[in-house]
């Protein structure tokens, strides 16, 4: 005899001989299941160890003080390592037109009469002045022989860097010249 739940079990035996490839799904899935978790952990592992991109520079600015400070710190540099070719590089289009007219050497333009002594040591002083166009910075250079000079160097933006314009001894005034 013949139940009810024989009659349902044949019906599905019956469908299922219908769509032949049922079998075959269930595993297909699997396989698109298990992909897609491998395809997410290996994207996962190569976002978290792939460095993150190094930040633009900031924008060349005479208002940084970072930026104006190294401009100074640099030419100071090639000045006491008796580099002036390196030196050269940062002064201004301006200020080697200057060089040009003068018909001297960036060393004998800054130095003066003490081109030929050595400079041990080149160092800003805290005494500067910032305007809108231009920053401003005495320098101390200190020879071998202790003697120490002082020159008032003028930085400014030109072509997106910052250079050097001009530098010269500080005027001394009338009065100063005399008085004993």
């Amino acid at each position: 005899m013949r139940t009810i739940f024989d009659d349902v079990e044949a019906r599905n035996n019956l469908e299922e001989e219908k769509k032949g490839g049922s079998r075959s799904v269930p595993i297909l899935l699997w396989f698109v299941a298990l992909t897609f978790v491998v395809a997410t952990f290996g994207i996962y592992r190569w976002v978290i160890d792939k460095p993150a991109p190094e930040p633009p520079p900031p924008p060349v600015s005479l208002e940084d003080i970072r930026q104006t400070a190294a401009a100074f710190s640099q030419f100071n540099r090639y000045v006491q390592d008796d580099n002036w070719v390196e030196a050269e590089k940062l002064i201004s289009i301006t200020a080697s037109q200057t060089l040009v007219n003068q018909q001297k050497t960036l060393k004998q333009s800054v130095l003066g009469d003490r081109e030929n002594d050595r400079v041990v040591e080149a160092a800003s002083t805290p005494s500067g002045e910032r305007m809108p166009n231009y920053v401003s910075q005495d320098c101390v250079y200190k020879f071998s022989d202790g003697q120490f000079k002082i020159i008032p160097l003028v930085l400014v933006l030109e072509n997106g860097r910052l250079v050097i314009n001009s530098w010269s001894e500080p005027e001394t005034k009338e009065e100063d010249k005399k008085r004993p």
